[in-house]
């Protein structure tokens, strides 16, 4: 966002025009979700030109700031023109705008939102900003009057024009409404490794596969046709599926292994008894990962653990760890 009539997204036109096909393929892989979804307003429907994995997010921004049907089209439009649909996000603007969405940082402070539910606000989030981006708009007179809402968020004609102009083009269609119980799990992974280790997790959690002590040890790596898990060899499947060349490995294995501290997008849990995996870019509900004998229904083989069954305190006797990068 630009209060001047020369935006990122202005300054980056040609290679953003030539990227921006690019991204689209690059975000089927890097921002793969974790389950499937079953209805055709929860898997976000088409729209020509967007990637799709963004689709679920301009929908339920616009669902939730009340934009009507043309607003995950605007959000959409706004996204491209000012960051290429996050190719730019980590550029920063000659005027200071930053993010996904491109906000100036004093803007970011009053309108900043948590739009995966993570508890933080950030610009560099696609849920994040794509979510303030539509509070801003809402605020400024969405959907009542999209010319001045849109003129809101940069102020310049030429800006408004080109918006709408690619928000007939993109066409994206509205989400299920607000409270219909649609939902889906179309959470962006940062990059294509963490994304093929979140689909993985998604992949094996929907399995509901009994705890296996000893499960798929001996073996490396895991293939995909296994079924037995126990805690450190499930944390190995995911670590192998993301390319990080991990051996299978026991809990003492994982102790030494990776780097210390946690990761920016994934951190290993693990002491000498037990360990699991936190996404950490992903809403509550799909953020720990692992066995647990702590699920509604009883299953106890790897999948995802609600944040409520981890306190602060049985947190801290796990040490830390993340894989090399991420």
């Amino acid at each position: 966002m630009s209060t001047t009539n020369k935006s990122l997204g202005a300054l980056l036109a040609i290679p953003v025009a030539i990227f921006v096909a690019l991204v689209i393929g690059l975000l089927g892989v890097a921002s793969m979700g974790a389950n499937a979804c079953t209805t055709t307003a929860a898997t976000g429907g088409k729209a020509h030109g967007v990637p799709t994995r963004l689709i679920p997010i301009y929908q339920q921004a616009a669902t939730k700031y009340k934009l009507g049907s043309r607003g995950p089209s605007i959000l959409a439009a706004i996204n491209k023109i000012e960051t290429g649909f996050g190719i730019a996000a980590h550029e920063t603007s000659s005027a200071g705008a930053l993010g996904w969405m491109q906000f100036m940082p004093a803007t970011w402070d009053e309108w900043g939102t948590d739009g995966n539910g993570d508890g933080t606000k950030d610009p560099y989030n696609p849920w994040d900003a794509i979510f303030a981006a539509a509070r801003y708009l809402k605020a400024s007179g969405a959907p009542g009057n999209w010319h001045d809402a849109i003129f809101a968020y940069n102020h310049a004609e030429w800006y408004v024009q080109d918006v709408l102009r690619d928000a007939k083009k993109f066409n994206v269609p509205p989400g299920p409404a607000e409270g219909s119980g649609q939902t889906c799990d179309q959470t962006i992974a940062p990059n294509e490794a963490v994304g093929r280790m979140y689909q993985e997790a998604g992949r094996l959690d929907a399995l509901h596969l009994p705890y296996v002590w000893g499960g798929s040890h001996g073996v490396s790596p895991i293939p995909d046709s296994a079924r037995e898990f126990d805690c450190s060899s499930a944390v190995s499947r995911l670590l192998q599926v993301g390319g990080t060349h991990a051996p299978t490995m026991a809990t003492y294995g994982l102790l030494g292994w990776g780097q210390a501290g946690a990761g920016k997008w994934v951190t290993i849990y693990v002491n000498a008894g037990h360990t699991f995996l936190e996404f950490r870019f992903a809403p509550p509900e799909h953020r720990f990962w692992g066995t647990s004998g702590m699920r509604p229904g009883g299953w106890t083989g790897p999948g995802w653990i609600t944040k409520d069954n981890f306190s602060s305190s049985y947190l801290s006797t796990f040490e830390k760890r993340h894989p090399p990068g991420l």
